[in-house]
């Protein structure tokens, strides 16, 4: 090999090897990249407000949220899924004034306006063909807005109304949950263990929302929920289905260990969902007890105004149901088909009916004002399936004005468009 032939293969050689390296670490990259995830939904809506129970209540425009899902896939068995939402257009802390329950005072609230936080962080592992199991923050598997939480999977511009003021939104909590089906797939079946909810923040326009802790770093974790579902799906045109919630107590999961009585709860629900040709139908009915609600109430008094919660008297049991009837107007399958095929116009009625107070206990007042109805028709247009226009009225009727609302009635009426979207 001649003196040339030499200095040829020393500068050839390494640069075969370095250019071989660069396309396994590239192709190593595409390959990780592909047990990669996104996804993401968002909605935001314009109010007109015409409320009887507050005539200075003005219109508002909400960036309502914007939701990303990152994913990762180790194998077949193994993923972590995690959703992190964005509330209201970003974050810091925000003063609201409460007219009603706090008898005109401003309530500050550090983690809103908007607020960021980890909706769901788990690791989900698939033990067999109709199993898996995951284990961190996870769905609480009760009500409708459990299969029905993003703003494409419902009709009205915002979430169930019976549900959204009564259960806490998009309701997660740190556990693990086991899901699966059997015969056939046309049973489905759930099952939760998590921290129970904090009997602080309960109160009487909207029980137990806000007893999901989301004030302090930590989540206490001293009494633990149940949750059980079952979901019977026949086939598309027809599902029907049950869940249960029962803690022991939701005292030892206070801020400070303040109360030693416990506090029980248990919540139980039925739902279907019937699709007919372009007719479609959706019902649910929920039932809610919690015992020993009067010495919750008068502990509830007592707690620092820096805790931030309502400290109003909590109903000892709770009631609510909805029905909403929706018409496909245009569509492929729908009453005026066409030939768009991504394409729809649904049109849809609803009637809601809650009452937090719907049984109190002891001295406690039931209070007539927290037994509402609400009727909303509305219009959907999908553009997509996956971009969606949406307008709603609706009137919401509240079974007494509060003593300190500005022009005294009882209706609430609201205008509520905007636009929903999922990628």
């Amino acid at each position: 090999m001649n003196k040339f032939s030499v200095i040829f293969f020393s500068i050839l050689i390494p640069n075969i090897c370095l250019q071989a390296q660069n396309e396994a670490s590239s192709n190593s990259f595409l390959e990780k990249l592909n047990l990669f995830s996104l996804e993401g939904y968002g909605a935001m809506n314009y109010y007109h407000f015409d409320w009887q129970t507050d005539t200075t209540k003005r219109d508002a425009i909400d960036n309502e949220r914007l939701v990303l899902e990152f994913g990762y896939r180790w194998n077949d068995k193994i993923k972590l899924n995690t959703e992190i939402e964005f509330e209201h257009g970003g974050t810091g802390s925000e003063v609201e004034f409460d007219r009603f329950e706090e008898f005109g005072e401003f309530e500050f609230d550090i983690n809103k306006g908007g607020e960021v936080l980890i909706e769901q962080m788990n690791l989900e592992f698939n033990l067999a063909k109709n199993l898996n199991v995951q284990v961190g923050r996870v769905k609480v598997p009760f009500g409708l807005m459990f299969v029905r939480d993003e703003p494409t999977d419902y009709l009205t511009a915002i979430n169930s109304e019976m549900e959204s003021q009564i259960l806490p939104e998009n309701w997660t909590d740190n556990g693990f949950l086991i899901q699966g089906n059997f015969g056939g797939s046309k049973y489905k079946y759930h099952f939760s263990l998590t921290n129970g909810l904090d009997g602080s923040a309960f109160n009487s326009a909207n029980w137990i929302k806000r007893g999901n802790q989301a004030r302090f770093e930590m989540v206490n974790a001293e009494n633990f929920a149940l949750c059980a579902r079952l979901d019977y799906v026949a086939n598309a045109a027809f599902s029907v289905g049950f869940s249960m919630y029962g803690s022991k107590s939701t005292s030892d999961n206070r801020p400070k260990p303040d109360l030693s009585i416990s506090t029980p709860l248990g919540l139980g629900e039925i739902h279907t969902s019937l699709h007919y040709k372009y007719l479609s139908l959706s019902c649910m009915l929920m039932y809610g007890k919690l015992a020993n609600s009067e010495t919750l109430s008068n502990f509830n008094r007592n707690l620092s105004n820096n805790l931030n919660v309502k400290r109003t008297p909590v109903g000892a049991s709770c009631l609510g149901a909805f029905s909403e009837l929706a018409l496909k107007v245009i569509g492929v399958e729908s009453l005026l088909k066409n030939n768009l095929e991504n394409s729809e116009l649904l049109l849809y009625l609803r009637y809601d009916f809650y009452d937090t107070m719907f049984s109190t206990e002891g001295l406690i007042f039931n209070n007539p004002r927290w037994q509402r109805q609400s009727w909303s028709i509305g219009t959907v247009y999908k553009i997509i399936e996956d971009v969606q226009f949406k307008l709603q009225f609706s009137d919401r009727k509240v079974g007494a004005p509060a003593p300190t609302s500005i022009g005294g009635g009882t209706s609430e009426k609201s205008i509520i468009t905007g636009f929903a979207f999922e990628f």
